[in-house]
């Protein structure tokens, strides 16, 4: 069972697509925008996942395409060399106009000491011809954790 009330990560406005200027009150990322997070385990009994919703308005997708690419990334120590990290990819989604303006995406964080420092990244969908990419805007992001057994907090902490 997910949290009753999710985790405020994020909220503000970023504008994707290939349009600058259709949301005057969003910043402009372009293509792609990326959020970083870090997530603790709060109790070590309890469950190796939490779900992260990434909160939308106006994605309007065509059909026949697979629709906006979420990816979230885990940023964990190189054990091949010191100092370095390499990227895990956890989980994909993709987000279309089905999904009603959120996209939950559940990671399966088993055998993963915390804390653990991901990202979540939102890219556009550009197997759509360019000058007909979706614009739109990205408003939040939460965590859903059974009974916080995840916290979460933005940007990656020491």
């Amino acid at each position: 069972m997910l949290s009753s009330k999710p985790e405020l990560i994020w909220q503000g406005r970023i504008h994707l697509g290939d349009e600058p200027g259709v949301y005057g009150d969003a910043s402009y990322a372009g293509l792609t925008t990326e959020i970083p997070l870090t997530l603790q385990k709060t109790d070590p009994a309890g469950p190796n996942s939490t779900t992260l919703r990434v909160v939308t308005q106006d994605v309007e997708t065509f059909t026949g395409y697979p629709g906006h690419l979420i990816t979230v990334v885990l940023y964990e120590p190189d054990p091949a060399a010191s100092f370095r990290s390499r990227e895990v990819v956890l989980a994909t989604a993709r987000l279309t106009s089905a999904d009603g303006g959120h996209k939950d995406v559940l990671l399966d964080l088993t055998n993963r000491p915390s804390p653990l420092r991901v990202s979540v990244r939102i890219r556009v969908d550009t197997e759509v011809p360019p000058g007909l990419y979706d614009d739109f805007v990205v408003t939040k992001l939460l965590n859903k954790s059974p009974g916080y057994v995840f916290v979460a907090s933005l940007g990656f902490s020491a």
